[in-house]
């Protein structure tokens, strides 16, 4: 499928909370049947809902069990860090995960001062090979590639246990919910997994809407962005 395929398929994962097989992706040449592969992976229901709307619900009551808050207090704009202390954060976001059953839950991050210390100390190592191609070596060139990907993957694993803090871009109820949208409490029609199909597809390729059609094959739409 190329990059675009590649990302094409995470953000279906992404957005249904699935994982989808190396097979299955081979398989699901148009968007009928990866619809059709997605929806066999997911509590099915003859009920139209709007999943937004039972993911807010999700969500509210999780805070009201977890925080012992009154459920008129609780909004899509509410601001949940209120609720949150500083070294509760990890408790509390795998409290919600569990409580919300979300099959996709965004990963904690590292301390914003530690994440800057981070990015900067990478962007140094990073200098290195810059700085041989500039002075045109090519065997400082590779060995300072070498060590800057070395030193990510040490970074990587020495500052795992440091990744107790909840992404920045997390601030309201609303921010949550394309992830509770995942939760296994949420039930879903085919054709309310088709919509969603269709939205990720002409986001993701640039598909007109007008040439979209869900037994059209994705290498068409791929070689239409080529």
């Amino acid at each position: 499928m190329g990059l675009e395929g590649v990302e094409l398929i995470m953000d279906f994962e992404e957005a249904f909370g699935v994982e989808l097989t190396d097979a299955e992706v081979i398989d699901s040449v148009t968007p009928r049947i990866i619809g059709d592969v997605i929806f066999s992976r997911l509590k099915a229901t003859d009920e139209r809902i709007c999943q937004s709307q039972r993911a807010f619900y999700i969500l509210r009551r999780a805070f009201v069990k977890i925080f012992n808050v009154e459920k008129k207090s609780i909004t899509p704009e509410t601001r949940f860090r209120d609720f949150v202390g500083e070294s509760q954060q990890k408790e509390i976001w795998e409290q919600l995960r569990v409580a919300i059953a979300a099959r996709s839950w965004p990963k904690l991050t590292l301390p914003l001062m530690m994440s800057r210390v981070l990015i900067a100390a990478t962007l140094a190592v990073f200098s290195i090979p810059v700085y041989a191609v500039i002075r045109s070596s090519e065997l400082v060139c590779f060995g300072g590639a070498i060590l800057a990907i070395v030193f990510l993957m040490v970074a990587n694993k020495f500052t795992r246990p440091c990744r107790n803090y909840i992404p920045s871009r997390f601030k309201t109820i609303r921010d949550l919910i394309p992830y509770a949208i995942t939760s296994d409490q949420i039930k879903w029609t085919r054709e309310q997994v088709s919509v969603l199909v269709k939205q990720i597809v002409v986001e993701s390729l640039g598909v007109k809407e007008s040439e979209y059609t869900e037994d059209s094959r994705f290498e068409e739409y791929l070689r239409m962005i080529s």
